[in-house]
């Protein structure tokens, strides 16, 4: 049996209610179930096992989130490096350049790398310079606790955000690889009725440049008033984000560039249909399930559009098929593989 320690700092910091915290704690529940391994705790009191190998879920380009020294053959996760494709954008300064090339330098010695999508993969070997040989591809799951509502706790929950009769939905972040102007813009050449809710604790007015691009777009074309925002929906009470994915006419990920993009299954998962960016791992998500465009407003309004322009029967069997697709991905699975991934990294020590 395999001794592993996976590193949960990621629950206890400001990564908890993120996309790394799902993951690590996702990923942690996941691999409790395997008879293959436990997870083990290091105290350094001499009573618990140590492990034969430590995992590390999250790895910041800019601050130091991996060791230099490693006291046991190591695995870390590398979500993206989306940072580095935008340096303009993502401008880390002088402490966080260092940090940076710390972390280039305490890659070397870790025995494998696990990333989301083989789009993820091509972007650390372009930028990191990483031996493609350490690196293996697990695509995520959505969290399966995330399953549409009845039609009348739907109802409730949007009642309770007072959300728009119609609208669009948008989960996630406001960074600037997320593309959120060009999604406000869309709104343009939609019809007046449809409106935009974007849910994340970023959407609230800050000084920074992500929100004055936001703010601007919004007064530029004029539909601040079809932009709701909400920052408060509670981590973890999987009905209240289910009913907001369940009533909306689609869900969009107007992306430039993602290394997963969850949200995507999210949506599927609660049966409502995909309109993505035809970009970076996004077509590796959706498949054939999801309607893509260039990510730009016009583009991206001319595939809502044609989802606004569904009849119900059209609606229901695309939405069926792209929940039997959003099936195909499990945390079962991630664990399966990411086993597979540690017991390479052992059998080659």
């Amino acid at each position: 049996m395999l001794n592993v320690k996976l590193d949960i700092s990621p629950l206890k910091n400001g990564h908890g209610g993120r996309g790394i915290g799902g993951y690590t704690r996702l990923l942690g529940a996941a691999l409790a179930k395997k008879n293959e391994l436990q997870l083990v705790t290091e105290s350094g009191d001499g009573e618990a096992v140590l492990p034969d190998l430590i995992h590390y879920p999250f790895f910041d380009l800019f601050f130091s989130t991996l060791p230099l020294v490693k006291k046991y053959p190591s695995v870390v996760t590398i979500h993206d490096v989306i940072p580095l494709m935008f340096p303009k954008q993502y401008q880390p300064g002088f402490k966080g350049t260092a940090r940076y090339f710390k972390q280039r330098l305490a890659l070397r010695n870790v025995k494998a790398i696990i990333t989301d999508s083989e789009f993820s993969k091509e972007q650390i070997i372009r930028y990191l310079k990483v031996n493609p040989a350490k690196i293996s591809v697990v695509l995520l799951a959505a969290d399966p606790a995330l399953e549409r509502p009845t039609s009348a706790i739907v109802k409730k929950n949007l009642a309770s955000f007072n959300v728009p009769e119609t609208y669009l939905l948008y989960v996630g972040d406001i960074n600037y690889n997320k593309n959120l102007p060009q999604l406000i813009k869309a709104l343009k050449f939609l019809p007046a009725e449809v409106e935009l809710v974007c849910v994340g604790a970023n959407f609230k007015p800050q000084p920074i440049p992500e929100w004055r691009w936001l703010e601007t777009q919004m007064a530029l074309s004029d539909v601040a008033d079809r932009v709701h925002f909400l920052t408060e929906v509670p981590v973890g009470q999987m009905e209240v984000l289910a009913s907001l994915y369940a009533g909306a006419v689609a869900y969009v990920q107007p992306s430039l560039a993602e290394g997963f993009g969850l949200p995507i299954l999210e949506a599927m998962q609660c049966q409502t249909p995909v309109v993505a960016a035809q970009t970076s791992s996004l077509p590796e998500v959706g498949g054939q399930c999801a309607l893509y465009a260039q990510p730009e407003a016009e583009a991206l309004a001319e595939k809502i559009k044609e989802v606004l322009g569904w009849s119900q029967v059209k609606r229901q069997a695309f939405v069926k098929t792209a929940y039997q697709w959003s099936r195909r991905f499990s945390w079962s699975k991630v664990a399966t593989q990411t086993l597979a991934v540690y017991q390479k990294v052992l059998n080659e020590k």
